[in-house]
């Protein structure tokens, strides 16, 4: 959810995320996480730059 927001937003980075995950959690439950929020990041990338693109093409 938070990768999301850095996403949408821009205030935080991915990076920003990551260390987060990796300050609070073991190696392994880590890992899964940071998989997790880095596909939900390029998710809302995805989707934003689709967005825009739909939108310049209807102009």
């Amino acid at each position: 959810l938070l990768a999301g927001f850095a996403a949408a937003s821009g205030i935080i980075r991915l990076e920003s995320v990551i260390q987060a995950i990796n300050a609070k959690f073991s190696d392994k439950v880590a890992s899964s996480n940071i998989a997790a929020a880095s596909e939900a990041y390029q998710f809302v990338i995805d989707e934003i730059a689709h967005a825009r693109h739909g939108e310049t093409a209807h102009a």
